[in-house]
Parts: C-alpha cells; structure tokens; sequence
C-alpha cells in the first residue's frame, strides 16, 4: 500500500511538472477550409481522399476554391490578421484567380516573385470591431485559384495569424462534412426506445 501511494505522490508531481509545458504547446489559433472544385457552374464540395475530377487541371474547368474559417482558441487579443500561403514547395499547382474576406477585413495579393511560384494571399483588418476575439470563430475568407497539378488535389496549406504582441504558424485543417441537424431527443424518450 505504502509503495502504490509513493507512486501515486511521484504521477502526480510530474504531471504537474509537465502541465506548464504541455499548455504552452496549445496553439493559439486554428484555421480550417472547406475546398470546392466549379463544375457546370456550381461548387462541389471535395474532401481528402477522393478522386481527382475530370478536367479538375485542364483550363477552362480547373477553378478551385478555398473558404476559410479563423478560431481565436487561446490567442490572448483578437486576431487582426491571416497569411494564407499557396505553392508553398515552390512547386507550380496554383494560379490566383480572386479573393474574397469578411465585412471589414481587406485583401491583398502577394504574386509569385520569378523564378518561384509561390504566392500568399494576406486578409487584415485594422477595425478592432472585427477582430476574431478570443473563444470566437470567424468565416467568410475564400480564396480562388486555378489548378494545374492533374495528380492531387489541392492539399491543406501552411497559415499564419497574428494578434497584438504576437503571431502563430500552422498548418490548415479540413473542416467535416456539413452535419444534419436530428430531432431533439430527451433521457426520457431514448431510455423508451430500449424498453
């Protein structure tokens, strides 16, 4: 008894040890996308894992687009600003074609500079009034491109978000499927289902 008490005292002096750094590794921010691909005048939506379209790289039917969201999980101000950053191996797959923000960010294309192909496209807003504050998710950034990779699809990207005093680097994350809602359900009417 006294050895599994001298073991439990020793667990949780290094989780507390630990605790400080393991909080310090959250990130402070999360962008997320949703990716669509134009076909006959409407978006589709695509995920990760399924087939390439037809035509997904030829001109004239290679339009893409990205929408955006930014969470403000952690970051200690609002956030003001994204970097969205496209050909990122300088490897040529993507042309800008057009952008689009939220009510009150403005945009800015940053074009490949010769010999590379990578470009970035920047969303700011200087109006504390549209920050992404703290706990709070923000949509509306989308990004249009065409793309010439016949072999993939267009692959989560490198971000970065900045807030006063501060800026974090990440990587997108692909936001799930669009959930349908289900019928409200109280313990009471699940528990007759199973009677």
């Amino acid at each position: 008894m006294r050895h599994l008490l001298m073991l439990l005292l020793v667990a949780s002096l290094v989780g507390l040890l630990l605790a400080p750094s393991i909080a310090d590794a959250l990130p402070y921010a999360a962008v997320g996308y949703k990716l669509y691909h134009s076909e006959a005048g409407n978006w589709v939506r695509y995920k990760q894992g399924d087939p390439f379209p037809a035509g997904g790289a030829n001109p004239g039917t290679n339009l893409w687009k990205y929408n955006y969201w930014v969470a403000n999980e952690t970051a200690p101000t609002g956030i003001y600003q994204l970097y969205v950053f496209f050909n990122s191996d300088d490897v040529l797959r993507s042309v800008y074609s057009s952008a689009a923000g939220p009510t009150g960010w403005t945009l800015l294309n940053f074009p490949p500079v010769a010999p590379h192909n990578n470009w970035k496209q920047r969303f700011r807003t200087t109006d504390s009034a549209y920050y992404v504050m703290p706990g709070d998710t923000l949509p509306g950034y989308e990004v249009q491109f065409t793309w010439v990779d016949p072999l993939l699809l267009p692959t989560p990207q490198n971000y970065d978000v900045a807030w006063a005093g501060g800026s974090e680097p990440g990587n997108t994350t692909e936001m799930p499927p669009d959930m349908t809602p289900v019928e409200a359900a109280t313990w009471s009417q699940i528990k007759n289902l199973f009677r």
